[in-house]
């Protein structure tokens, strides 16, 4: 077997050996290492070449009375490397670090202290999903912004002969703002798409943080959905540039699920604007044909629909600088919106008994006596 072969299974070895060498060292209780995490490695560099540390790389061996030898936690890494020796191969540098207290692991060919993640569950090897302070996903402060003029241009520059986009939104962004600050909760939401075969482009740029620290400014969404699999394209773009495709393109099996962690803010906020759209009563829509004005239902396909926070509302409220109500003194907002567990008896029940529930997204509103709360000088506790 090649050595090049013999890589990814190598790694993947590595992975499956973690949970047992996981259970030898609680087996070691108190005797790990000072700060609970030991280093089990394979190092070319050094005589002997195999042995175990502390994260100080300070040589560690486990207590003479907790039936944990050092032959037991490095057995299993010679005998993955012993392939490489039969067939007269040297085996990679290969530095194992489990974090006993903790309960995680990482492996690397290179020795790391302390790498950024995502880290292994020691117990299960599966990868530990990075939560990030702060919330994925903002509003960009300074940033061109798109009208309906602009959206055409757009949907051509991104369309062939063969795929484009059936119909184009155009979001407003008082609408990506309630979206993002919607995200604050890990509420699993009921993402049913709006439109198989649509772009969904924001008025403002949306930035997106990825799990190393490194941002995106989102322009625009493509979903499209087909009779077996959807797929989801993110670009970016400005006023007079052509749009540039960034991040991976995702793809899954249907029905469409959105992965809630960290590394795909595009398909959380997507799915946040689905179920406000869906929920009625928060936003409004504007349906037209580029470069004229509003259309009957009848309208082609390829026009463009404006979604904004629906005016009049609570929401609007919050969110909407033209809305009549903000000429009107409003004690602070006390309760922030949030998303809620709705029950709908007519959507029948559960095996428990328990009527189906839906997620609802309930405006912030105003707790205890108005006059009260407006002489304690609250503030608003929307997300900004």
């Amino acid at each position: 077997m090649p050595k090049e072969i013999l890589g990814p299974e190598h790694a993947a070895a590595v992975r499956g050996m973690i949970p047992g060498l996981f259970d030898l060292l609680l087996r070691c209780g108190n005797g790990t290492a000072a700060d609970g995490v030991v280093v089990i490695f394979h190092d070319a560099s050094l005589r002997p070449e195999y042995g175990l540390s502390n994260l100080s790389r300070e040589r560690w061996m486990p207590a003479a009375g907790s039936g944990v030898t050092r032959d037991a936690l490095l057995g299993p890494l010679r005998a993955l490397d012993r392939r490489y020796r039969d067939r007269a191969l040297m085996p990679p540098n290969m530095f194992i670090v489990i974090d006993v207290p903790n309960g995680r692991a990482w492996f690397g060919r290179s020795f790391n202290k302390r790498p950024k993640g995502p880290y292994l569950n020691a117990s299960t090897s599966e990868p530990i999903p990075e939560v990030l302070e702060g919330s994925p996903a903002r509003l960009a402060p300074r940033a061109q912004i798109f009208n309906p003029g602009h959206v055409p241009v757009l949907v051509r520059d991104l369309s062939t002969t063969q795929d484009r986009p059936e119909e184009a939104f155009l979001l407003h962004e008082e609408l990506l703002q309630l979206a993002i600050d919607s995200l604050d909760s890990d509420e699993q939401l009921d993402p049913l798409p709006v439109h198989l075969n649509g772009l969904w482009v924001f008025a403002r740029p949306v930035i997106m943080r990825r799990p190393d620290d490194s941002e995106r400014h989102v322009r625009a969404v493509w979903y499209r959905q087909g009779e077996v699999l959807w797929r989801m394209r993110t670009f970016a773009a400005g006023i007079g540039n052509e749009p540039k495709e960034v991040g991976e393109r995702l793809v899954g099996r249907l029905p469409f699920v959105p992965v809630w962690d960290e590394t795909r803010p595009e398909q959380k906020l997507l799915a946040a604007v689905w179920a406000l759209m869906a929920q009625g009563g928060i936003t409004e829509s504007d349906r037209r044909a580029p470069d004229s004005g509003p259309l009957s239902e009848s309208a082609e396909r390829g026009d463009l629909t404006i979604v904004r926070v629906k005016a009049g509302t609570d929401h609007a409220q919050v969110y909407r600088r033209d809305d009549p109500s903000n000429s009107i003194d409003h004690p602070a907002w006390s309760v922030r919106g949030h998303w809620r567990h709705q029950p709908y008896p007519s959507l029948g029940r559960d095996q428990a008994g328990n009527a189906i529930t839906k997620m609802k997204w309930i405006a912030s509103y105003t707790k205890g006596d108005a006059h009260k709360l407006a002489l304690q000088d609250k503030v608003i506790v929307v997300r900004p």
